[in-house]
């Protein structure tokens, strides 16, 4: 499906603000990748490139529990762990964000109540932006896991899904998807394409999410996003026959050295790969993919100068580095 037709789907889901939005100039609905409304605010459809501001509508508070009660279909029950979350996941792959007042009941955030806006993320498959990634790293001798790297907005989510569904068909793959933002279940099927051969474990807690995986479903590789701390579970993985293919929020190699999560699993082995996404780039374009014997040689990767040190590779295959306004870029 393409840009426009995703926009138009998503915001269908958006009844009292669905006419202004229907008449957006026909460019910012085929590259918008969400819309912003909040309380006492003009509607603004956001693009990589610009915002678009829907001129003379102002959401309402009632608006906004409209749109609510018919993203639960009107039984807010239904969706009150997502709610809780702050996030809900919609027919289509499409995602609701939400801000608002937390009600806290015994240290932790049970609901959000006077909810003030919502940022509607509209679903994007950008099919093959992984494939150049997998093929210099899922078929190579001693492949044992992929870190995909990147600052906020850079597309690791997307490439991520990318890659599962090019492993899913073909190898056993279990995603833990813990946030729904790889498959997108919806009413209990995924509304994103994962591969044939891809089991999910819908908003499964990352660490107990991991461990069904092992022991019941018997996966070849297990996917990830956003690893955070359940880093020593994912690391009970190596050595296990399964591979882990993981993404984690690094704006820069050297931030990929001093993250915790990033250390532990390259230092005990579970991964040996590393993918540096460029920000604001086309999705998928990469600063560089490096193979990674220990965590020592993490640090020096990102440097023109230190990017081989006889061991590593950037993505394209050159043996020299290619350089351009952004640093080391591979080609893809």
């Amino acid at each position: 499906m393409d840009g426009a037709k995703r926009y138009y789907e998503a915001i269908t889901l958006l009844p009292p603000f669905a006419n202004a939005l229907q008449a957006v100039p026909k460019h910012i609905a085929e590259n918008a990748y969400e819309v912003r409304i909040r309380v006492g605010r003009p509607v603004a459809v956001e693009t990589p490139r610009e915002r678009h501001i829907c001129a003379g509508i102002k959401a309402t508070l009632s608006d906004i529990n409209k749109c609510i009660g018919y993203f639960c279909d009107y039984s807010l029950y239904s969706c009150e762990k997502e709610l809780a979350e702050g996030w809900i996941t919609l027919k289509g792959g499409h995602r609701a964000g939400f801000t608002g007042t937390a009600v806290i009941r015994g240290g932790k955030v049970t609901a959000i109540r006077d909810i003030s806006s919502i940022d509607l993320r509209i679903a994007s498959e950008h099919k093959g932006c992984a494939e150049k990634i997998m093929s210099l790293t899922a078929f190579e001798t001693g492949f044992r896991g992929l870190l995909i790297l990147g600052a906020p907005l850079s597309g690791k989510t997307t490439v991520l899904r990318d890659y599962a569904r090019l492993l899913g068909s073909f190898a056993r793959t279990a995603i833990i998807d813990e946030r729904g933002e790889i498959a997108a279940v919806y009413n209990g099927v995924p509304q994103n394409d994962i591969g044939v051969n891809t089991d999910v474990l819908n908003l499964f807690p990352k660490e107990e999410g991991i461990m069904q995986a092992v022991r019941s479903l018997a996966p070849e590789y297990l996917v990830c996003d956003e690893v955070g701390g359940e880093y020593e579970r994912l690391g009970e993985c190596a050595g296990k026959g399964v591979k882990l293919i993981l993404s984690a929020h690094c704006g820069s190699m050297e931030e990929a050295a001093d993250n915790t999560a990033v250390k532990y699993l390259i230092g005990c082995g579970a991964v040996n790969y590393a993918v540096l996404l460029m920000k604001g780039a086309q999705t998928g374009k990469t600063a560089g993919l490096w193979r990674i014997n220990g965590i020592e040689d993490i640090g020096g990767c990102g440097r023109g100068n230190d990017l081989y040190r006889g061991r590593s590779r950037v993505l394209g295959g050159t043996e020299t580095p290619v350089y351009g306004s952004e640093g080391v870029v591979g080609n893809t």
